[in-house]
């Protein structure tokens, strides 16, 4: 049985961009309707491009190209720029003469082939994409390949913004991550060869494409048919999930299988061709369809705390490396081989960023806040803020005003800085001795303040009435040694239960504790635009789980994807799930698996 206590609050000190290559989705034949009815503006002719359409290692002929810019519009239409009709010749290749639409805007842009003859007869369930980046990058000498790998790398990486091959767009506050999605795309492939993995992946990145190419192999059974016998009726049956709709394209079925990576992995798994057109593939069935990469580099010394800016770059803590290592989305590092250092660094835990895009990191060893401008300028001394009875903070949180409240391990309390790092004057607060080792600490939706606290097994709520600040303890009865901790949009807050294998929720709606989805010393918890919940299972043969907002389990049983010790967790604007892994001094990205957030997630709290 849930319990609770309120208590008037008692302190210690008195009162209070560019260029990707991606390759979209795949959702349209004749039954899911054709490109939109807009009329395309002509556009000069030096915007000419050509490329190649290929179904595996066929030539696809008599393809119908069609060039979409992504709608400002959250999964909008996406409005098609060529206004003539423009087919692949009997070899597969293709020319995108001057009557193309208007570059005005210089808007994303994606290319799509459907139907054609891949050498068996017309396949009218037949689409395949190629996600370019801005148009205007567009010229003659750029040379396109669409095929099946182009199809996955970008249906996975765009598929938070698609709905189908004529919907891809994002509103235009998230123009960043949507940009930041045909980046990522370029890691996987290369538009211009039709291979993977990209150039845009970094040299401290790795990215397993076996998967990619048995996915990739999978399509290329039903792309190279007549799309009416077995080869596209199995593989939309397997692309179908429970409850969902089922595909009537290649495009579709990519895109179901992206955003419902544990559903029906064997049967997918065993359609790919016995001869598969791309090698090397998967020898034995996965766990699941996740596509993700990993990044390693020599400032990563025992990864802790992660956040994630308005740009999308990634903040990591590095505990026994006594520094901070900042990469761009791509993974790319931006602070050097040793990372940010200064400021009296040493054994630093959580991190925030706040809206000017300066870190906030629980400078653990130093019993300090540092704070860090953008390209890594010390903003806090030489030995970071130290007022407001800070002592061993371990974890912190900003809120809408950027007030930096932090969870002090050893002190048994809760800090509260201005962002000018000054504390409040009622801080540190100690709730009458009832925070105990607080592990972790969330700020929700109203701009309250959510504590776990591992000495005591219970959930500390921070709230402000009428200018007094109360707090109340929270138990299931059941939570032991909770750590992470983050709040939804539905008036939830979700503590990862360590010491039970558990997560625990706290609210409005509580529904724990959850026990199964493969918990394993579940550590870090976020939680994505839709409401669902991330988990790291920080044992050493680690994974992500995942939940809905009800707590319904999402991932398979052993959880998604093979990780070594995760411990933090984030989700970008782009939805991307980021990890920093204790285990191997690495971070990774699994690719639009998750719905996007507004970045930094301190934009997004309080009134």
């Amino acid at each position: 049985m849930r319990t609770r206590k309120t208590y008037t609050l008692v302190d210690a000190a008195g009162p209070l961009a560019g260029l990707g290559a991606l390759a979209l989705l795949l959702a349209g034949c004749a039954t899911n309707g054709g490109p939109d009815a807009a009329t395309p503006v002509p556009m000069p002719a030096s915007h000419v491009a050509s490329g190649s359409v290929y179904g595996g290692q066929q030539p696809v002929f008599g393809a119908t190209i069609q060039l979409y810019a992504v709608a400002t519009t959250s999964k909008g239409s996406a409005s098609p720029l060529i206004s003539a009709t423009v087919t692949t010749a009997q070899d597969g290749t293709f020319t995108i003469t001057g009557d193309y639409g208007s570059c005005t805007g210089n808007p994303l842009v994606y290319i799509v082939a459907t139907g054609g003859n891949p050498g068996s007869g017309t396949n009218t369930a037949l689409s395949l994409m190629a996600a370019l980046g801005p148009c205007n990058n567009l010229t003659p000498s750029t040379f396109i390949s669409i095929n099946e790998l182009t199809t996955v790398a970008s249906v996975y990486t765009l598929a938070p913004f698609m709905s189908g091959y004529t919907n891809v767009g994002a509103a235009s506050s998230n123009a960043t991550g949507i940009a930041n999605a045909f980046q990522t795309v370029n890691s996987l492939v290369n538009t211009t060869t039709g291979s993977a993995p990209g150039p845009g992946l970094p040299a401290n990145g790795t990215f397993s494409t076996t998967e990619l190419f048995t996915l990739a192999n999978i399509l290329s059974s039903c792309v190279n048919s007549t799309g009416t016998g077995a080869p596209c009726a199995s593989l939309f049956s397997a692309a179908t999930p429970s409850g969902g709709s089922t595909p009537t394209d290649t495009i579709g079925a990519a895109l179901n299988i992206a955003t419902h990576p544990g559903s029906n992995v064997a049967t997918l798994f065993n359609l790919a061709p016995s001869t598969p057109p791309f090698a090397p593939t998967l020898t034995s069935t996965p766990n699941d369809w996740i596509l993700a990469l990993r990044f390693a580099d020599a400032s990563l010394k025992s990864p802790y705390g992660l956040a994630i800016d308005a740009s999308g770059n990634v903040w990591v803590t590095n505990e026994t490396g006594a520094s901070i290592t900042k990469m761009n989305g791509l993974g790319t590092v931006l602070s050097g081989t040793t990372g940010f250092t200064g400021g009296g660094l040493l054994g630093p835990k959580g991190i925030a960023v706040d809206k000017s895009g300066n870190a906030w990191i629980a400078n653990a060893g130093g019993s300090s806040i540092v704070e860090l401008g953008p390209s890594g300028t010390v903003l806090s001394g030489t030995t970071g803020f130290t007022g407001g009875g800070i002592d061993a903070p371990v974890a912190l949180a900003l809120d809408s005003q950027t007030n930096v409240w932090v969870a002090n391990f050893s002190g048994n309390s809760v800090t509260v800085l201005t962002s000018t790092g000054s504390p409040f004057a009622a801080s540190p607060y100690t709730a009458t001795g009832a925070i105990a080792n607080p592990t972790g600490i969330a700020i929700d939706r109203g701009g309250y303040a959510w504590v776990s606290n591992s000495g005591a097994n219970d959930v500390i709520f921070i709230q402000n009435i009428s200018g007094s600040l109360y707090y109340s303890q929270y138990t299931d009865n059941a939570i032991q040694g909770p750590t992470g901790i983050a709040a939804d949009a539905s008036g939830n807050t979700w503590v990862a239960a360590t010491g039970i294998n558990a997560v625990s929720t706290f609210g409005c709606c509580a529904v724990s504790p959850i026990r199964s989805a493969g918990l394993n010393l579940p550590t870090g918890v976020a939680t994505d635009g839709a409401s669902n919940i991330w988990i790291t299972n920080g044992a050493a043969a680690g994974s992500i789980a995942e939940l809905n907002s009800s707590g319904t389990v999402l991932s398979p049983t052993t959880g998604f994807g093979s990780l070594n010790t995760p411990v933090s967790i984030g989700v970008d604007a782009s939805g991307d799930l980021w990890t920093a892994n204790l285990g191997d001094n690495s971070v990774s990205e699994f690719v639009g698996i998750a719905s996007p957030v507004t970045t930094p997630i301190a934009a997004n709290v309080g009134p």
